[in-house]
């Protein structure tokens, strides 16, 4: 939840760091303490023995920034993440860091009285989130200008050698991520905290709170930690009132439960009149929580068993079912004594535990302490060491380290130059004119995943490594470079290679034959202009330098003088022939008429790029377009490949699109250019400039073009035609879709969604999202298609936003049809009316049972503010589905179409959620195959959370 029960408190926020010191003189083995933004000599130890350091040398993003209104040293600075990053990351690391080991991780946030910047949302709250290695922590509320400093804690256990912590903004354009101070801090894996966490399978428990009760009302302590706490826990006073009843005592406390609580904690109890009632608030109702309750018998007066008696309920519920609690019983006075529990809150996230005396004890339940953690699952595991190793390598040689952290995950925040895919790891490699330099990476063939590799446009020099490792790549683009070298044998061994990019290098020697044969059966596309090569019988190579790498020697003087001479009359000869071509095309050439339907003239390709002249007679502004890498086609080829236009496959705004086969036997969808499609010039240039740089594994790939007579995109063909035809088809009734197909289908478009928000550069929104435009492979994997056509939403050179709206009736975002004002949230509303449209196997805009036109959003919703998931159910699936899988994407659908769209989630974020609807699906069938039944429920999922609860005294 966004706010935190150790909360007020002077500390720290969090951010990592390689730990490049010695800390190790006053405070315990394994604390790393950092001071965000504070000067590069800032080294020094605070009154509690901690010693802290500057984060100068350990981070290298962000701007530090001094801070008006504190009193503490620690809240002087902070560092400011104003870039562009995905996610700013500290690696943690000393020691005592090893995959198993379990940590401490502290943040401490203050913005000051005048934060360095004003939030986003008119509220007045700084919101951003907080990540461990590959997960989500939590959101992070901070008021403007509050006085309060606020501290994060969590348990986390390390994944290998180093823990990551990340800050990374809510959206693309939310409010910069901020902190004071990241703490680390080594915990014994005998903790009742550690051990719930092995024992549930958790690897983080976020900290709601360490609590000591019954601290004197008079007293001046507020808080406990270390060195009292050797493990530096910040332990919050609960001081009792005047007229509330304490036991205290000077007197050395045991403590055999392992929890190494500070003897101070145990030497204050409070104690009810007669009950005690702790209350929990805005807590995750589908999380498992742990309370773990402290105890210590001090009265003098309690001196034989059955004194203090008394139950614990927790809403209602009696817990100790085992029996009556009597620490003095379990194990004496002066002794420390723990009582633990795992609960889910109720559905209002609200948790009431009662301490009730039992009929024959003589005195009140009483209370020392009390710890309270949410379990939180690692959402996801950390990439492999070996592709973190690589990655790393490649940032280094390609000087990419301003990113940081994991480089996939969590899902939404991993390198943007990085195509991740699930289970699948890296798949593409997209560094295009990224203006980087040096050698190609050998470490990329430690990635056996990728299937693409873009390092065109930038300064790269040496020679081409061996990739042979890459079994299953298919495009590899390394032109416009400096490379040099000859063209490895490797590259002809990558059977599944189709794309091969070279052009404009230093490339030399002769290009191995079985690349030549690939090209020439249409297996290949392989461009290699630009280069010193030969196709066979290449001439002998310069001659090499001379003993001791001198220079070759000089040719003799006759031969300089025939090159002089030859050199000569060639050069006579050239100039001749010019003269005669100008004088020809001047005086004798008829100039041609003005055409009435000019087609693109779209010259060959060069260093430069591809040039659009003109369109359709309307002049387009002389300015290069990025090298187109498709092949273009002549319009008698798209006439022979569709059987002059016979099979028509459906209409677009672009115009008619038509089944075809190119001469290597493979199928295309072709589309024709409209002369009526008022905007089919301009959807043109954005279709072949944009679709020929971007490649992903759910966007329809270009294939090629045509600009003579007809304007003609060719894309890869969908055998399995549109997720429309197979919801609302002829045949969706008799052959209906299964749930865990549609499930996969919406994760994959989502993924597609995700990578166009977040992987292009620049973004795109597609603005025209419905089930039409998502389409299906031979294997049912669902494609993106028409994005192309929704560039023209880039802010132009004036900055403006495109004033027309686009989408399709019942897809449409309210908000956005009010305000124009076009954000991805456009694009999450429609993906979310498409969720409903799955679930319900409606069309967007349906007739209800009266014949009147009926919006699924409401219709959905009505249903499930009700409780009810069945009215809105594809009758077709005839109940051959995961009823909480179903919930899962019925509530992603009703979060994707909140207003206003601020509430409503990232695409990434719905992918991740839609991802674990299609987990609780298969283990849904797991459980049917091996005959175990699965829990059923009706209702809500937030009603349905496992009731699941077990109480038990150590």
């Amino acid at each position: 939840m966004d706010s935190s029960p150790c909360r007020p408190l002077f500390t720290f926020i969090a951010l990592q760091a390689m730990l490049l010191w010695s800390l190790a003189r006053s405070q315990q083995p394994g604390f790393l303490s950092i001071d965000c933004g504070s000067d590069s000599a800032s080294i020094y130890t605070d009154g509690n023995g901690i010693e802290w350091v500057s984060d100068s040398n350990l981070m290298n993003e962000g701007t530090p920034r001094q801070v008006t209104g504190g009193s503490d040293p620690l809240l002087a600075n902070m560092r400011l993440f104003d870039g562009n990053q995905s996610k700013y990351c500290y690696s943690l690391t000393n020691s005592l860091v090893e995959a198993g080991a379990f940590f401490l991780v502290r943040v401490g946030i203050w913005g000051g009285v005048t934060p360095p910047y004003t939030p986003k949302d008119s509220d007045g709250i700084f919101r951003f989130k907080m990540i461990v290695d590959a997960t989500v922590w939590r959101d992070v509320n901070v008021t403007y200008g509050s006085t309060d400093w606020w501290t994060f804690d969590m348990y986390t256990r390390a994944q290998r050698n180093s823990i990551d912590f990340c800050l990374a903004r809510i959206t693309s354009d939310g409010d910069a991520p901020f902190l004071s101070t990241l703490e680390l801090r080594p915990l014994p894996s005998t903790l009742t905290a550690t051990i719930g966490m092995d024992a549930t399978s958790n690897s983080m428990a976020n900290c709601l709170g360490h609590y000591d009760y019954g601290v004197p009302a008079d007293s001046d302590v507020s808080f406990t930690r270390y060195n009292l706490d050797a493990l530096d826990r910040i332990w919050i006073s609960i001081k009792a009132s005047l007229i509330d009843e304490v036991n205290t005592t000077t007197l050395e406390i045991v403590d055999r439960r392992l929890d190494e609580l500070p003897s101070r904690i145990l030497q204050t109890t409070f104690m009810g009149r007669p009950n005690i009632e702790l209350l929990s608030s805005n807590l995750e109702p589908n999380s498992m929580h742990l309370v773990v309750f402290y105890f210590a018998e001090i009265d003098p007066a309690i001196t034989t068993s059955g004194e203090r008696t008394f139950n614990i309920y927790a809403n209602g519920e009696l817990k100790n079912t085992d029996g009556e609690i009597d620490v003095f019983a379990s194990v004496g006075a002066n002794t420390a004594y723990d009582y633990f529990a795992l609960f889910y809150p109720n559905t209002t996230g609200h948790m009431t535990f009662n301490f009730t005396p039992s009929a024959t004890s003589l005195y009140p339940p009483f209370l020392a302490a009390v710890e309270l953690f949410e379990f939180k699952k690692m959402t996801n595991f950390t990439s492999t060491a070996i592709t973190v190793s690589a990655i790393e390598d490649i940032k280094a040689n390609l000087n990419l380290t301003s990113s940081t952290g994991d480089p996939c995950l969590p899902i939404g925040y991993g390198y943007p130059w990085l195509n991740c895919s699930g289970d699948s790891g890296i798949t593409a490699l997209m560094l295009s004119k990224y203006g980087t330099g040096g050698e190609i990476p050998t470490a990329i063939k430690s990635l056996p995943t990728l299937t693409e590799i873009y390092l065109d446009g930038n300064n790269l020099q040496g020679e081409i490594p061996d990739l042979s490792s890459l079994l299953i790549l298919e495009t590899l683009d390394l032109s416009n470079n400096r490379l040099t070298g000859v063209i490895p044998d490797s590259l002809a061994s990558l059977k599944n290679l189709k794309v091969l990019y070279l052009q404009n290098n230093n490339l030399s020697g002769e290009i191995p034959a079985a690349l030549l044969q690939r090209q020439q059966a249409s297996l290949l596309t392989f461009e290699y202009s630009g280069n010193l090569l030969c196709e066979s019988n290449c001439v002998p190579s310069p001659s090499p330098p001379g003993p001791n790498g001198s220079p070759p020697s000089p040719p003799s003087k006759k031969s300089s003088t025939g090159a002089i001479v030859g050199g000569a009359v060639a050069g006579i000869l050239v100039v001749a022939i010019a003269i005669c071509i100008v004088v020809y095309c001047c005086f004798f050439k008829k100039k041609p008429p003005v055409q009435k339907d000019p087609k693109v003239v779209v010259p060959g390709a060069s260093p430069e790029g591809v040039e659009i002249i003109q369109i359709y007679g309307n002049p387009v502004p002389n300015k290069a377009m990025p090298k187109l890498t498709v092949q273009e086609f002549s319009f008698e080829e798209i006439k022979i490949a569709t059987n002059n236009f016979r099979t028509k496959l459906g209409q677009g705004g672009f115009g008619p699109v038509y089944k075809g086969c190119l001469q290597n036997g493979r199928f295309v969808a072709i589309k024709v250019a409209s002369n009526a499609a008022s905007q089919g010039t301009k959807e043109f240039v954005n279709e072949v400039d944009l679709l020929s740089r971007i490649h992903h594994k759910n966007l329809v790939g270009l294939l090629g073009f045509c600009n003579e007579q007809k304007l003609v995109l060719v894309y890869e063909f969908m055998s399995n035609g549109s997720l429309f035809d197979c919801l609302h088809g002829p045949y969706a009734t008799a052959s209906p879709l299964p749930w865990r197909t549609r499930l996969r289908i919406m994760v994959d478009a989502a993924q597609g969604f995700d990578y166009l928000h977040n992987g292009c550069n620049p973004r795109i929104i597609h603005r025209d999202i419905k089930s039409s435009n998502i389409l299906l492979n031979d294997k049912m994997e669902a494609k993106i298609s028409d994005f192309g056509i929704s560039r023209d939403y880039i802010r132009s050179e004036t900055g403006a936003l495109p004033t027309t709206l686009m989408g399709s009736m019942g897809y449409m975002d309210p908000e956005y049809m009010s305000n124009m004002k076009l954000t991805e949230k456009v694009d999450v509303y429609s993906f979310g009316v498409l969720l409903f449209e799955v679930v319900s196997g409606q069309t967007a805009i349906f007739k209800d049972n009266s014949h009147q036109p009926t919006n699924i959003v409401e219709w959905a919703r009505a249903s499930i503010d009700r409780g009810v998931i069945d009215d809105i159910v594809d009758m077709s699936l005839r109940g051959q589905f995961d009823v909480q899988s179903v919930w899962k994407v019925a509530e992603v659908a009703l979060a994707c179409v909140e207003i206003p769209s601020s509430k409503r989630p990232k695409m990434s974020e719905v992918y991740n959620e839609l991802r674990e609807a299609d987990r609780m699906e298969v283990e849904s069938e797991e459980r049917q195959a091996i005959n175990q039944p699965s829990v059923e429920f009706t209702g809500n999922s937030n009603y349905s959370t496992l009731s699941y609860t077990y109480v038990s005294a150590r």
